[in-house]
């Protein structure tokens, strides 16, 4: 009364082969949808559930070569676009995930190639299902949003310009934005001016760091102590001295560590004239910025898992729901914010 329902017993209720039965129960897509339902559903009837210790050596024996090729995956990145080198700062940690799990990994540029039909047959070729794929944004020629559905599985890393509707590994820009705004306003400053500045065109992660500045001046200073948000391009030196000089603020919140160049260059100096905190820091170029840490090998390592998770679902193409993993804030400590002294704490909401 109790045996376990087997992929034998489907296929011989349905009148198939086991295999048969093995790829529809992973959504195959060499299986038609006709097969594939009429499996699944018989599957259900029967009550049939995949045995985990079954599973689990199946997907090890995948990740150890045992099918006669290099279980690979495919780092995608675009040279056409004019920050394609940032868009690499996830591949070492993506590169020592892989070597842990048991896999290899490739970096495939788009722009080698004329068509992403040709780039996705070259991928076919080397045997590579899973594509770790960057923050992008749209160039002329082939685009991640034009892969061949149910070729690949795709996790996206940290989000650019592009709204991709894959799984996506990022940092939490919304929690980010506001621990720095609370530690800044915790450690006694006043006037503080939030230079988040915004991309043209506007990135996706634009409108969470803005709308958290908004929420935290409104929930934790008085209104008189507000100071208008700099919303300028991250190029744009000129409008940032125009607005440190009108404004005067005595700490500024930065959205990159080029921000605190800017005021260095202007004459001010740091934290002596006005404090800094970053909403991105990079600490092994910048250890003396105080602020959230840019997470890029933790993105390229929890990025390797969420394949190898969405791979042993037999998750093929664009996923039916959408996982999104956000990563919690780290800090980096430094030496650009220092707290302020004479608090007076009755101006200041908690």
């Amino acid at each position: 009364m109790n045996r376990r329902i087997t992929q034998k017993d489907i296929a011989r209720t349905v009148g198939v082969d086991k295999s048969t039965v093995s790829l529809a129960l992973r959504n195959h897509p060499s299986i038609p949808t006709a097969t594939r339902t009429k499996i699944n559903l018989a599957a259900k009837k029967l009550g049939y559930r995949p045995d985990p210790a079954l599973a689990s050596l199946a997907r090890h024996r995948w990740a150890g070569h045992t099918t006669g090729h290099d279980s690979a995956f495919a780092y995608i990145v675009d040279s056409r676009m004019a920050i394609h080198s940032a868009h690499r700062r996830f591949y070492p940690g993506c590169l020592e995930r892989c070597y842990e799990r048991g896999y290899r990994l490739q970096e495939i540029d788009l722009a080698a190639y004329p068509t992403l039909e040709s780039a996705s047959r070259v991928l076919y070729h080397r045997n590579i299902r899973g594509l770790l794929v960057p923050q992008l944004s749209h160039t002329p020629g082939p685009s991640i949003e034009d892969l061949p559905p149910n070729q690949f599985t795709v996790v996206c890393l940290d989000q650019g310009w592009i709204k991709a509707p894959y799984h996506l590994v990022a940092p939490d820009i919304f929690a980010e934005t506001r621990l720095v705004w609370r530690t800044v306003i915790d450690r006694g400053y006043r006037r503080i001016g939030g230079a988040i500045l915004r991309h043209q065109p506007p990135a996706l992660d634009d409108a969470a760091r803005i709308g958290a500045s908004f929420a935290s001046q409104q929930e934790w200073l008085p209104t008189d102590e507000h100071i208008p948000l700099l919303q300028s391009s991250p190029d744009d030196r000129g409008s940032f001295l125009a607005w440190m000089q009108m404004h005067r603020p005595d700490v500024v919140i930065g959205f990159v560590s080029r921000v605190y160049r800017w005021l260095i260059e202007g004459g001010w100096r740091v934290p002596h004239d006005v404090a800094f905190a970053g909403l991105i820091i990079v600490g092994s170029e910048s250890p003396e910025l105080t602020g959230c840490l840019a997470q890029k090998s933790a993105i390229g390592r929890n990025g390797v898992d969420a394949l190898i998770a969405a791979i042993s679902e037999d998750e093929w193409g664009i996923p039916k729901h959408q996982r999104k993993l956000l990563l919690q804030p780290a800090w980096n400590e430094g030496t650009t914010l220092p707290l302020r002294p004479h608090r007076d704490s009755r101006r200041i909401k908690s």
